[in-house]
């Protein structure tokens, strides 16, 4: 078995999860057992989610989060409830990738204790590949990454006040 490797899509641009989804659907192409825990990100109805129950019932999908609209304690309760899913599955999840999505955004608040994570992902099962997203990535993080993608913010919908669309961001 190959050595597995550690991608990292952070920056202030759209397109982390977006990027990490193009690579899921790749491993799936290809057979792979693939896992998804979204930090911050709840259990809104999304694209992703619908998809995975539609078409693969079978791949592990769970929102470790409240949302936008819930208190910052909360916040930290739900990711660290998360991050526990997520060190178990670094250490046994007998697939071929695991991706962290947000991941970096709850580093970034302070809802994880970095060292902990930054363990657990050199330690994770040898072959496993995994993936974190998620604005403002710790150095430390980039660091042990095996690939950094920093998505620059040019221009953006929002920013004429087009709100984000079904099916093109969600």
């Amino acid at each position: 078995m190959e050595k597995g490797l550690l991608y990292n899509f952070t920056g202030n641009g759209k397109g982390k999860t977006s990027a990490a989804l193009g690579v899921v659907l790749r491993a799936l192409g290809r057979g792979w057992k693939v896992a998804m825990l979204q930090f911050m990100k709840g259990e809104r109805e999304t694209g992703e989610r619908l998809f995975f129950q539609k078409y693969f019932p079978e791949t592990y999908f769970e929102g470790c989060g409240l949302g936008r609209s819930c208190k910052p304690g909360d916040h930290a309760a739900c990711a660290r409830e998360g991050w526990k899913t997520a060190a178990e599955m670094l250490k046994n999840f007998d697939g071929e990738l695991l991706v962290l999505d947000e991941l970096n955004v709850a580093l970034a608040h302070e809802y994880l204790d970095l060292n902990e994570v930054i363990e657990a992902l050199k330690n994770r099962r040898p072959e496993l590949n995994v993936i974190v997203t998620g604005r403002k990535s710790p150095p430390e993080l980039r660091e042990i990454s095996d690939l950094v993608s920093d998505i620059a913010a040019e221009k953006h919908p929002y920013q004429l006040g087009i709100p984000a669309r079904k099916g093109l961001d969600y």
